[in-house]
């Protein structure tokens, strides 16, 4: 019989035919061949050297090289290169998991794109310091992207691949913060070689590539032989989206993350213009600030998010623990809002890192157990992904209107936009309890 404890649930609740009596793949896997000795501890590491990568190329090295390139449209570069790359990303995050769990290869399904992943980290590095024009920077920030983009396919589908259902919280959430993680080391290890390109993009190139690799070597990732599914325009179609009225529990969990996260990134986006016009920081003491409040947010989220990871694994409870970490997001929210000096934000900053550092530990585990296809699930937990880049989208449009609420000789209504934010991270967590069967 299945090893699935929680039938997929229809909207009104009852369950969803079940599709076998005989073992998933995935299932038979996990019993015959558990993932090697250190699985985890590779996992997150190719995680983390992806975000190295990939966010000392956008916190730093981006900047550097369109201002050698030309000065004065620096800003202008960086934005249509940025924008495209978005792009990219909500374009490239389900179609690669869908490859994915379609790839007969005789290394496996994941192994070939850790490859991929790997080529484009090396081309984009290599790329971004040569580049002599502009297209050929904005082709080596794609390629850099393809890279992040790639190993977060691979690395989010490898939980429910590998992973038994309560042994995914901690995984899960070091996966979730791995980006975060791969910021302060990218920065750290190119910190000493000042504003030299080379070191500043190899070192973090150098150091994804080893990450990636190292899980490439020791991944058990057994070939499947099951005949694929034609793939016609209905199968494209059906890559960018999971029918919500079939899985009605599936679309409640995006829905919660992209709530979620629309309320952190009301407080991410636009931290720096805030501490500039509110709190009244210098311009020169902003760099040091922003850096402190990150190393805030990821000691305090690496600090709680094992710890709640393994308790809610052995609970087997996630959705109580999403709920505490949406309302705890709020609360931070909430007072940043009201903070009129540095300090005062950084107690802010510290709420809300216990906040992600909850919800960070269950909620992805929670979604590895409600994808629709539990042995195909790269291109589902994709779509999960993307409420990680929307809400960047979705705050960018709407701000500009909350922060004109009320403006006045004291600056834009920070407070509006941070207690919209607030309020959706509630929301976020709220919407939880609307799934049917899980716990």
């Amino acid at each position: 019989m299945t090893l699935s404890a929680e039938p997929p649930a229809t909207s009104t609740g009852a369950p969803e035919p079940v599709r076998r009596d005989e073992p998933t793949p995935t299932e038979a896997f996990r019993r015959e061949a558990s993932p090697r000795r250190g699985f985890v501890f590779f996992l997150v590491l190719a995680a983390v050297g992806a975000g190295a990568a990939q966010m000392s190329a956008a916190l730093l090295t981006l900047t550097l090289k369109a201002t050698a390139l030309d000065a004065a449209a620096a800003t202008t570069i960086i934005s249509v290169s940025s924008a495209i790359a978005g792009i990219l990303t909500l374009v490239a995050l389900p179609v690669l998991g869908a490859l994915s769990d379609r790839s007969r290869s005789r290394w496996g399904r994941r192994r070939p794109f850790l490859l991929l992943a790997m080529a484009a980290f090396v081309a984009g590095g290599v790329l971004l310091v040569t580049a002599p024009n502009v297209p050929l920077f904005v082709v080596a920030h794609l390629l850099i992207t393809l890279g992040f983009v790639t190993t977060g396919v691979v690395t989010t589908a490898l939980i429910a691949d590998q992973l038994p259902r309560d042994r995914r919280g901690p995984a899960s959430a070091f996966v979730s913060l791995s980006t975060a993680m791969g910021a302060l080391v990218g920065i750290g290890i190119s910190q000493p070689f000042g504003a030299e390109l080379v070191p500043l993009i190899g070192l973090p190139t150098v150091f994804a590539v080893i990450a990636v690799g190292l899980l490439f070597v020791v991944l058990r990732d057994p070939r499947v032989d099951q005949p694929r599914e034609r793939f016609d325009l209905k199968g494209l179609v059906g890559v960018f989206w999971v029918n919500p009225v079939r899985h009605p529990r599936f679309a409640l969990v995006f829905t919660s993350r992209m709530l979620v996260f629309s309320g952190v990134a009301a407080l991410n986006g636009y931290q720096a213009i805030y501490l500039l016009q509110r709190v009244q920081l210098q311009p020169a003491d902003l760099g040091g600030a922003i850096l402190l409040t990150v190393i805030v947010n990821v000691g305090i989220s690496l600090l709680v998010a094992p710890a709640i990871g393994k308790l809610s694994d052995r609970l087997d409870r996630r959705k109580p623990f999403i709920i505490a970490a949406a309302i705890i997001l709020g609360v931070g929210l909430v007072v940043a809002s009201t903070a009129t000096d540095f300090g005062f934000y950084l107690v802010a900053c510290g709420i809300v890192a216990i906040g992600q550092g909850v919800y960070f530990a269950v909620e992805l585990a929670l979604a590895t157990r409600l994808v629709p296809d539990i042995d195909n699930p790269a291109k589902d937990l994709a779509i999960i992904k993307i409420a990680d880049n929307l809400p960047v989208t979705i705050v960018a449009a709407v701000a500009p209107v909350l922060l004109a609420i009320g403006a006045g000789p004291a600056g834009p209504n920070f407070a509006a936009l941070f207690i919209a934010g607030a309020v959706s991270a509630v929301l976020g967590g709220l919407v939880i309890l609307f799934i049917k069967g899980a716990r």
